[in-house]
């Protein structure tokens, strides 16, 4: 059991890896606009049902805050620091997405190797590291959009 969590762990770091460096390679691509504008959650109150408000809170106020220290407005902020800000969002968020997505085609082949538990504590790791900050991103960026059209 300990080696399936030791293996969740790790999977889930090579995926953030893997995230930063497919995201790098297509960052300049013309379709990458278009992703940026990516919105799986367009209801605020299934945000709320999924607990991102809490899950934010708890990415603010943990040793996690420390991982992406681009992700932070220092004062108020103006627009082009907003917008800024939107560009890290994204990024981070392509990342995510690209990581979780690595994920479940791993646990995909566990689930053909019949390797359950193991698939199963993988799912869990890469909703919590992958899925949530990527809709996290998401909801924020959907909070500057509306500020930037004021």
């Amino acid at each position: 059991m300990v080696l399936h969590f030791l293996n969740a762990i790790i999977i889930t770091f090579v995926s953030w890896t893997i995230g930063l460096l497919l995201n790098n390679a297509i960052k300049t691509a013309k379709f990458y606009s278009k992703i940026s504008n990516l919105n799986f959650i367009k209801n605020d109150g299934l945000s709320k049902i999924l607990g991102l408000n809490s899950f934010g809170w708890i990415i603010k106020n943990s040793f996690f805050k420390v991982f992406n220290q681009n992700i932070k407005l220092k004062q108020r902020a103006s627009r082009e620091d907003l917008k800024q800000l939107r560009n890290e969002m994204v990024y981070a968020e392509i990342g995510h997405i690209i990581g979780f997505t690595f994920i479940i085609i791993i646990i995909l082949i566990k689930l053909w190797s019949a390797q359950y538990m193991s698939a199963l504590i993988m799912l869990v790791f890469n909703v919590i590291f992958n899925l949530y900050p990527a809709l996290l991103q998401q909801h924020n960026k959907k909070r500057i959009d509306t500020i930037l059209k004021q």
